[in-house]
């Protein structure tokens, strides 16, 4: 049974023993007193025993009000410990139904320290007391270790089930590991764990109107707090309007119900908390498991709070569907495969792709991550259901969005990259076939001038002198032609966007070389005659040069329209046969210009593209001859010797040419021709060590001589031997040379190569205005002069090995000479394009510059005008004090004035910015213009001396113009190497504008300092208008006599400033002027007609201050009466004092007949004043005599009222208090009858007079509804009239409140008294009916045991004389135990009735006793009642005989019949 019931066990027995309480107490005492330490078991035992020799009850009224109060708190903490302790050891699958008695054991208590702390801990493993004691301990002891602090309580309290203690020790539990951990922000170091979880409260429901949290019981009843934390995590899940109307219960299921769906175990339940005051523990618990579900701030972490949950989740929302949208757009641009054909075009687009992978992309990783971040801050308050997640709103959504980006990126790079490279190398084609058409041209052009001055000699009659020149033009010219129709094809099917300019380009260079061709052979045929067979030769020889390349490699397309205009038509045979020869002899070996800077003549072939070396240039290699055999010799008609002498005599012709091959061998000129060189002569190397075995052969033959020629061949031999030796030395010389050769020219190829790919890079660069990156030109310029460093070393060797060779007299020395040159030439042309690049460099930061800080020039002055405009800008409107603030402030005169020189540094700067703009070929030059060579340039056909003013007539090439030197030799020439120089018109407008800009904004704020002045001067005319226009004859009378004409001077002096001030103003124009100048005439016309009604007016002064003295004392008279009526209505009545209630209804008559003689005093002086008003009704006087009389009367109008009202209300309370009484004593009179002690006996006759008393009570009980209703009917007049009071004179009726509350009390109680007979009546119904089943099963069970019973005795006095008697008794014996064991069932059912029985008189009695407990606290009744033995236990007791009696019968029939047993054996073995 729970601790309440035996309280109340306690509290019902008057002649209970207390020694077992006594033990307790001195077991369970505590430092500090519980809320039952007054209680009887908690008494010192003298005290206990004196209140027993005094004969009264252990206990008294106040002490069954503290134990009913104690019992209630603890049931509620029982409950909610019990839940909150389950809620842990459920992880554990233990459960815990009772706290006292689960708890004994230590088991559960250390499973639940197990659970919070993580820890694990011993535990012994058995049931006895000492292995309990043991547990506990060691629970206690890991407490005592994690520095909790335990007041008194020993293992032995919680073993034998201390309630106090044993919730005593759950509550230090609860404070240490799940209060104590609470952090709030705002706390200080010097709050307890209960005052931080307040202030999370507070917190949490700041905001919310009519809702504070002061405590942790009376302010969580009405459930709206607990409402409002919720509401404030999760405001989908509680409508606070809703919240505000419904009733406390409502509230408190609803907020504990929504918890429950958010994972808070429900601890409480409504009608724990819907009391007069809240356990504090339990509101506690139950507050702090919300703590813990709810999302918090990490301390010293990033979080977000609850008021920031909706803000940042928007944030959220629009940053992903910002980036989501700008991915999908441009995966969208990714995709797109459709590029432009345009080099330059395509650049830019693969430029711009670059440029949004390096400045675009990281900012959206950055925004990316921010993303992420703020979602792990939004992650908490997600999973909480705070946020519903959209479908496509999580990061790895955006993740894959991202990849797709990444992915398209990824291919749209890897389709541009090659396009670009493929039209890079088109455009270096297309770049080529230009430039060579441009030399092609002036070749043909040097022609044409050669072949004039021929022609003019022959018709003079002088010889021809450029025959041979023309023909090598003609070759050259052929050369580039072939190499140009296979370019132009190259590009056809690349489809070059200009293919088909270059195209008519090629076919007109190939018209005009046919053109020239024919007119050499018109020129030259006149002068001499060829053969037939010649003229053949030349005609099949010159249209194979021409139509070998383009009839074999051009396009179909192409070809046929070429084709006709390519095969030449002559038809004269007269041309010169030196024609042929010339050309061959002047046939060049390159197809490259003639000059390009850097390069000496004949090195360039190696350079070129598509050339191939057996074609451009022919090597003269070494003839290798075998020597003859001497087996060759044999077939001749010769003797031995004689061949002998023979073979010997061809080795040393052999060994001669040999010799004279290597003392004239070549060298080569370029790498191709000196690899050939080298393996050619490794090759005559070879074949000249071969020779040694014939050498050999020709020493043996050296035996087989006779003497005649023996001494001639040896003298032959031992010159060949010589000469071999010499032989062998050269080629083995000469093979180090070429290998030394090959090695130098090899390093130096390479490195003119990258040279002239580095000269290609910086000729190409853009410095025009379009490449607007400074930082990206510098650090171009910074790797190029790393790269230049770099490559300094290895130049310097190749130039040190070239020396090298020199002072060694290599033999090449003409070649090496060449390639030293040349690389001196072009490193020199490379360092002169690197001072070039630097000058670009400055003029381009000083452009860029200049244009940047122009336009922040622009924005300041245009930001400064909108300011000045923003700032000055008034009207008539404008405040004085900000204008006149204004005026005197000049921050932005001195800015700008300070600003005038940065003004005037711009102006200079811009006669100094160079041009850009002519760089891009896109801007199109319309007129020449001046440029300024940066280096030195030397071509053929011009000549470019650095700082040289040329002319620059075409741009629309972006490497190269068209320029114009000083001479006048036009030619293209790289940008690069020139300058635009100033001025550059658009920086000189552009610094004209901003100069221009600053004189307007300077004009502005000097025009809107004037109007500032203007309209301030203008505001204090106004007001001196305005105060004399408001001016009236009370101002005008506090005045002194001089300051009269003080004001019409200042008015005139105002006048004055205004006029002075408006002269250049733009608000004010000259009718406003005379406008203002009549209004101060005006003004002081009106001023002294004031001063004369001044005068007036004093005479009138002194009637009123009789009248309103009057007035005033008829104020102060009714202010005392006010005050003190006021001081008895706020004066609450004595409760239940009917004389008190009478006195004060007399006194109330007496101040409002005091009232009605200060109404007729008024009366008398209005009539007064009401003549004194219509006599000077025009006096100032006047309308303030009217409103102090207007004021008096309508407070006695209200005082009179509200006094009225209040007698009233005194009269209808008398009455209310009357019918409270006569209730009350009804309500007490049945009240002490159902109290009177009236045990239920277990007689039905009883039960029955019973309940007929209770059925009288509850009909008279009906009949008495009158007079509560008379109550109620009283109550509702004196709360109209209270609330009339209220309404009308803001006065609370502070009497009502308690008589309603009594009256409800009453209510209440009369509504019990009919309850409990209802209850009563109920119950005795159940109680009669559960007595009639027991009684009818217990008779027949007494009866059948007592014949059984009688039938025994009989049976045992009569022996069997025989064992078959013996055995016929036996058998009746074992039927009549069958029978026996078939009463069990009856014995069980008599056993439930009997229970159901005491059950319910148990009930009934702890119901009256209840009942009378509370009657007697209402009452304060001193009543002692003594225990009554209950009819329960008499019924059990009786029961229990019956069940003792049958237990007995079973138990001697089960003796008897193995007795009779064993009688009958031993009878039948003696017959």
């Amino acid at each position: 049974m729970s601790s309440g019931n035996a309280s109340y066990r306690c509290s019902m027995s008057s002649s209970a023993d207390f020694s077992d309480e006594d033990d307790f107490s001195q077991k369970s005492g505590s430092a500090s007193p519980a809320p039952g330490d007054t209680l009887p078991w908690n008494l010192p035992k003298h005290e206990r025993s004196k209140r027993k020799i005094q004969g009264g009850s252990v206990l008294d009224p106040a002490e069954r009000a503290v134990l009913r109060i104690a019992d209630e708190r603890d049931k509620v903490q029982k409950k909610t410990f019990t839940k909150w302790i389950n809620q842990h050891l459920m992880k554990v699958r233990k459960h815990v139904n009772d706290l006292y008695e689960d708890l004994r054991d230590g088991h559960n208590l250390i499973s639940l320290l197990e659970v919070l702390s993580g820890d694990t801990l011993p535990r012994e493993k058995g049931r006895m007391r000492f292995h309990r004691l043991q547990n506990v301990q060691i629970a206690l002891d890991y407490l005592k270790r994690r520095q909790v602090k335990l007041v008194n309580i020993r293992n032995d309290d919680i073993t034998d089930g201390n309630p106090k203690l044993t919730l005593g020790l759950i509550w230090t539990i609860i404070l240490h590991f799940q209060i104590s951990d609470i952090h709030v922000t705002g706390e200080s170091e010097d709050m307890s764990a209960k005052e931080r979880l307040l202030l999370w409260t507070q917190q949490a429901t700041e905001g919310y109107a009519g809702i504070r949290c002061e405590n942790f019981t009376t302010c969580w009843r009405d459930g709206k707090l607990f409402n409002a934390i919720i509401h404030k995590y999760r405001p989908d899940l509680i409508d606070m309007n809703t919240v505000a109307v419904q009733s406390n219960l409502a509230n408190l299921e609803h907020a504990f119900y929504v918890a429950e769906k958010i994972g808070v175990i429900r601890l409480l339940d409504p009608e724990d908390v819907d009391v007069s005051s809240p356990d504090e523990k339990s509101v506690i618990t139950y507050v702090s498991s919300l703590y813990d579900a709810f999302p918090k701030v990490p301390e010293g972490g990033e979080g977000i709070s609850a008021n920031d949950v909706e803000v940042k989740w928007i944030e959220y929302q629009n940053m992903v569907n910002y980036l989501i949208q700008w991915i999908r757009h441009h995966v969208i641009t990714m995709s797109e495969r459709t590029f432009p054909n345009n080099p330059v075009e395509l650049k830019a687009l693969y430029n711009q792709y670059l440029l949004f992978k390096e400045t675009e992309i990281p900012p959206k990783e950055a925004e990316k991550s921010k993303i992420k971040r703020l979602y792990k801050l939004l992650e908490i308050w997600i999973e909480f259901g705070r946020i519903k997640l959209l479908q496509g709103y999580h990061p790895n959504d955006i993740e894959k969005e991202w990849g797709k980006l990444i992915i398209a990126m990824l291919e749209r790079e890897k389709a541009l990259r090659p396009e670009v490279e493929r039209l890079e190398m088109l455009q270096q084609i297309a770049t080529r076939v230009q430039r060579d058409s441009v030399l092609c041209e002036d070749k043909l052009i040097l022609a044409r001038n050669a072949l004039q001055s021929d022609s003019k000699r022959l018709e003079s009659g002088v010889q021809f002198q450029n025959e041979a020149e023309i023909a090598g033009y003609i070759l050259e010219c052929e050369n580039l032609l072939r190499q140009h129709v296979i370019d132009v094809q190259i590009l056809i099917d690349g489809k070059y966007y200009q293919a088909d300019q270059l195209v008519q380009r090629v076919a007109k260079l190939r018209d005009e070389i046919m053109a020239l061709r024919n007119e050499c052979s018109s020129v030259y045929s006149k002068g001499r005659m060829l053969t037939t067979e010649q003229t053949k030769l030349m005609i099949s020889g010159i249209t194979h040069s021409l139509n070998s390349g383009f009839s074999q490699t051009l396009h179909p397309s192409l070809n046929s329209g070429l084709t006709q205009s390519l095969t030449p038509s002559f038809t004269s045979s007269s041309v010169t046969s030196g024609l042929s020869s010339g050309m061959t002899s002047r046939l060049t070996p390159s197809v490259t210009p003639a000059y390009t800077p850097g390069f000496p003549s004949g090195l360039a072939p190696n350079f070129s593209l598509g050339g191939e070396p057996n074609s451009l240039q022919t090597v003269k290699f070494m003839q290798i001859r075998k020597p003859l055999l001497k087996s060759s010799l044999l077939d001749q008609n010769l003797t031995e010797e004689e061949i002998n002498m023979k073979f010997v005599q061809d080795l040393l012709n052999w060994v001669d040419e040999m010799q004279e091959q290597l003392d004239h061998a070549e060298w080569g000129s370029d790498l191709p021709s000196v690899e050939s060189h080298l393996e050619n002569h490794k090759n005559v190397h070879r074949a000249i060590e071969e020779f040694e075995s014939s050498l050999k052969e020709a020493k043996i033959s050296e035996i087989q001589m006779t003497a005649p020629l023996k001494l001639t061949y040896t003298d032959k031999l031992h010159r060949l031997e010589n000469q071999y030796a010499k032989l062998l030395n050269t080629s083995r010389n000469q093979e180090c040379h070429l290998d030394t050769l090959h090695n130098f020219v090899s390093r130096a190829t390479n490195e003119l190569i990258w040279l002239n790919e580095k000269e290609e890079e910086e000729v190409a660069y853009d410095w025009s205005e379009r490449n607007t990156s400074i930082a990206r030109k510098r650090e171009y310029h910074a790797e190029l002069m790393r790269e230049l460093d770099q490559k300094e070393e290895n130049i310097k060797s190749v130039q040190e090995i070239a020396e090298q060779l020199l002072l060694e007299n290599h033999p090449a020395r003409l070649t090496i000479e060449a390639y030293r040159a040349a690389m001196q030439t072009q490193w020199s042309w490379i360092l002169q394009l690197c001072q070039c690049v630097e000058q670009h460099i400055k003029e381009n930061t000083a452009y860029f510059e200049f244009f940047n800080d122009a336009k922040e020039a622009s924005d300041y002055l245009r930001n400064l005008k909108d300011a000045i405009q923003r700032k000055y800008s008034c009207d008539r409107s404008s405040s004085i004090h900000k204008l006149e603030d204004l005026v005197q402030e000049s921050m932005e005169k001195e800015e700008l004035l300070q600003y005038k020189s940065s003004v005037a540094g711009l102006m200079g700067r811009a006669n100094t910015i160079v041009q850009l703009k002519p760089r891009n070929p896109d801007s199109l030059l319309k007129t020449s213009i001046p440029i300024k060579a940066i280096c030195d340039y030397r071509q053929i056909e011009i000549t470019i001396y650095k700082d040289d003013e040329c002319v620059l007539a075409n741009n629309s090439h972006r490497a190269k113009w068209k320029v114009i030197s000083p001479t006048g030799n036009e030619a293209m020439v790289p940008s690069v190497c020139f300058t635009v120089p100033p001025p550059n018109k658009e920086a000189v407008d552009f610094a004209n504008r901003i100069e221009q800009q600053y004189q307007n904004v300077l004009t502005l704020w000097h025009e809107s300092h004037i109007n500032m002045k203007s309209v301030v001067s203008w505001h204090y005319l106004v007001n001196e208008i305005d105060r004399i226009r408001a001016s009236n004859v009370a101002s005008i009378k506090t005045m002194l006599p001089g300051e009269h004409q003080q004001v019409l001077s200042n008015l005139q002096s105002r006048l004055e400033d205004f006029l002075e001030d408006s002269q250049e103003s733009q608000i004010f124009s000259g009718s406003d002027i005379t406008q203002l100048e009549k209004e101060v005439n005006v003004c002081k016309k009106y001023y002294q007609e004031l001063l004369k009604s001044a005068e007036r007016e004093e005479q009138e002064e002194s009637v009123y201050n009789l009248y309103i003295s009057e007035v005033r004392n008829i104020r102060l008279r009714l202010e005392s009466c006010e005050d003190r009526l006021i001081r008895q209505i706020r004066t609450p009545l004595e409760r239940d004092d009917l004389h008190e209630s009478m006195f004060r209804i007399t006194e109330q008559e007496k101040l409002k007949k005091e009232l009605e003689r200060l109404k007729d005093d008024l009366g008398i002086v209005t009539n007064k004043c009401e003549e004194f008003f219509s006599q000077a009704a025009d006096s100032p006087s006047v309308p303030t005599l009217r409103s102090e009389l207007s004021v008096v009367i309508q407070n006695m109008n209200h005082i009179h009222s509200m006094s009225c009202t209040y007698i009233e209300k005194l009269k209808t309370v008398n009455l209310v208090l009357k019918n409270t009484q006569a209730a009350e004593a009804l309500v007490k009179l049945y009240e002490t009858k159902l109290c009177e002690e009236e045990a239920v006996i277990a007689d039905k006759n009883n039960i029955e007079n019973l309940m007929s008393t209770l059925k009288q009570w509850r009909s008279e009980v009906d009949e008495k509804r009158d007079v509560f209703h008379a109550l109620e009917d009283e109550l509702q007049k004196a709360k109209a009239i209270s609330d009339e009071m209220f309404k009308t004179y803001k006065e609370r009726d502070l009497d009502f409140d308690w008589h309603k509350e009594k009256a409800d009390q009453l209510v209440e109680r009369w509504q019990n008294v009919h309850v409990q007979i209802d209850n009563r009546l109920r119950d005795l119904e159940g109680i009669g009916k559960s007595l009639k089943y027991y009684r009818d099963t217990y008779h027949h069970l007494d009866d059948w045991i007592q014949q059984v019973e009688t039938t025994q005795r009989k049976i045992q006095e009569n022996q069997p004389e025989n064992s078959k008697t013996l055995a016929t008794q036996l058998n009746q014996q074992k039927m009549l135990v069958s029978e026996i064991e078939m009463k069990q069932s009856k014995m069980d059912e008599c056993q439930k009735y009997s229970e159901q029985y005491s059950a319910a008189v148990k009930d009934y009695e702890l119901q009256t006793m209840t009942y009378r407990a509370m009657v007697d606290s209402q009452q304060k009744s001193p009543v002692k009642r003594r225990r009554m033995q209950s009819s329960a236990d008499l019924v059990v007791q009786e029961f229990m005989d019956l069940r003792t009696r049958y237990t007995a019968l079973v138990t001697l029939m089960t003796q008897y019949i193995k007795f009779a047993g064993d009688s009958l054996k031993r009878l039948e073995e003696e017959e």
